[in-house]
């Protein structure tokens, strides 16, 4: 999910406080766009390097050695290793930067003035249905 900082007329609100460039809008987005770019660096490079690795040497990932695992399936095992801890990282770096900025928006979010319910378009003034089914809002 990515959260776009707010900008003037962009938002229920102009309020300045979350207009500003160091707004918890924009951290937040830097802060889940470096771990994202992270993450997919670190696991990106992994499995370039065993893709690169098996056409250049495959008959070398058949090979046993004295643990009698072939080197190949070694590799995968150390790729899903990788794979793992970062993801468990990429959750962690989350939880921990991102979680308290979301909470910090839902607050000031809470403290916006709430607008009167929206009017119904010319669209749906003019549709074919007069009256409102059975459970239809407006």
């Amino acid at each position: 999910m990515c959260v776009l900082p707010h900008r003037p007329g962009n938002g229920p609100t102009d309020d300045p406080a979350l207009d500003t460039g160091a707004g918890p809008l924009h951290v937040l987005h830097r802060t889940h766009a470096g771990a994202r770019r992270r993450f997919l660096a670190v696991n990106g490079v992994a499995f370039l390097v065993t893709a690169l690795l098996s056409g250049a040497v495959g008959e070398l990932f058949a090979d046993r050695p004295a643990s009698g695992m072939p080197l190949g399936a070694a590799l995968g095992a150390l790729q899903l290793t990788v794979l793992l801890l970062t993801s468990w990282w990429y959750d962690r770096a989350l939880r921990r930067h991102a979680d308290p900025l979301v909470d910090e928006v839902r607050r000031r979010a809470a403290h916006l003035p709430h607008s009167a319910q929206p009017q119904p378009g010319l669209a749906d003034a003019m549709s074919g249905w007069p009256f409102p089914a059975p459970g239809r809002q407006r």
